[in-house]
């Protein structure tokens, strides 16, 4: 199966050029799927691989930063690496300005500080709760019992939404951000639309003052917003929100297990964390974006055509020793420069300070109950990469 469902022509370059690449299949170097990434800067700084319909692969910092910030000739369409242009497109992340621009002026005042800091204790309660439900346990598996949970239980607190429709949503989210699979991929955001669908004629018939009511009243460059254009945004929202914590809270916690020194460094200096959290999200990016080339051009000697895709991986712009020396080691003073495990400009995430308000707080509040814990003797780690790169699985003792 693959991610775009036309089989792109070969361009004319260099044999040498063409690598049978699969985003999904990055292999875990010592159980490490980020060091696997990171072998691919062997390859040639911009490659194309036929897999999954043909796709340019941007491997060096320098290229992937200046590709994702270029809205002149690199479109967000192709953000999915999907090349059909069909059906409404995910807002904000697949659009450009200057609509872009609107829609971000209607979002932005959501996550803000002061919504962000009236969020902020429910999202701590809710963490205490679930930390302290497998504390005298002594082990867990951990994306189960807390990285599937905290990002989810947040987002629906977020959005007004109940609890209990995590069950509901879960599973497929996990299918559309990690299944290259495109009818498990259909199905799947067909469902999700459907639940959206339901919150909407809710919001519609009994008004609250939350996230989809607001958006629901708002104005796009003078005119009401469309129905489809909240419900995708509700859509983008939530799906660019959960795997990015759920997938950093795995990482973080699986490097903490296996380093000692550095978890005892954040325990004892519970102050660090925000800086610490910086150089984990460098270390282990998430998000396997794309751009779909608007018209051709030339790239470095390389002509790029017209809806050419190009894959723009965090984790190899992150771990690029060209940008960041020694880049797989994990060092809280590092000064090298930002990461863009959230994106660049005006297209950064827009749940960013959401998404590191969580991780501060389950930091702080773990390691005041659970200090010391390691991978469970026997267990194995299980990483996947994909449109994100997640831990499916994390079996932890204290």
């Amino acid at each position: 199966m693959q991610l775009t469902t036309t089989q792109w022509p070969l361009p004319d370059v260099d044999d040498r050029l063409i690598i049978e690449f699969d985003m999904f299949g990055v292999q875990p170097v010592d159980g490490d799927i980020h060091a696997g990434w990171h072998e691919w800067h062997s390859a040639p700084d911009l490659f194309y691989t036929p897999l999954h319909g043909g796709v340019w692969v941007a491997t060096r910092a320098d290229d992937i930063h200046e590709i994702m910030s270029d809205d002149e000739r690199f479109s967000n369409h192709g953000v999915a690496l999907i090349r059909e242009s069909g059906g409404t497109r995910f807002i904000p992340g697949e659009l450009d300005p200057p609509i872009h621009t609107a829609f971000r002026k209607v979002l932005n005042p959501e996550t803000s500080p002061r919504r962000i800091r009236a969020f902020e204790e429910s999202s701590r309660k809710l963490c205490i709760n679930l930390i302290e439900e497998i504390q005298g346990r002594r082990e867990c598996e951990f994306r189960a019992a807390i990285s599937e949970k905290m990002p989810i239980y947040n987002f629906l607190f977020f959005m007004g939404l109940p609890l209990e429709d995590a069950e509901t949503l879960l599973p497929h989210s996990n299918t559309i951000v990690h299944d290259h699979d495109m009818t498990a991929f259909a199905a799947a955001l067909e469902a999700l639309h459907a639940y959206v669908d339901a919150r909407i004629d809710e919001r519609l018939e009994n008004p609250l003052d939350d996230f989809i009511s607001r958006l629901l009243s708002a104005t796009i460059e003078g005119r009401p917003i469309a129905r489809e254009e909240v419900r995708v945004t509700v859509l983008n929202v939530m799906l660019g929100g959960l795997d990015t914590v759920t997938g950093s809270m795995g990482f973080f916690f699986n490097f903490l297990a296996r380093n000692p020194d550095h978890r005892r460094q954040l325990a004892e200096n519970p102050s660090m964390i925000p800086q610490a959290n910086e150089e984990l999200f460098r270390r282990h990016a998430i998000f396997n974006t794309g751009r779909l080339v608007k018209n051709a051009c030339e790239w470095k000697g390389i002509t790029l055509r017209e809806n050419d895709l190009i894959l723009i991986p965090g984790a190899l712009h992150n771990l690029d020793e060209r940008k960041f020396p020694n880049p797989l080691k994990v060092d809280f003073e590092r000064r090298d420069g930002p990461h863009i495990t959230f994106g660049v400009g005006i297209h950064r995430c827009l749940g960013s300070n959401i998404a590191r308000m969580q991780l501060k707080i389950l930091l702080e509040e773990w390691l005041k109950r659970i200090p010391e814990f390691a991978i469970t003797a026997g267990g194995e780690v299980k990483a996947q990469s994909g449109r994100s790169n997640t831990v499916t699985h994390l079996p932890l003792s204290w």
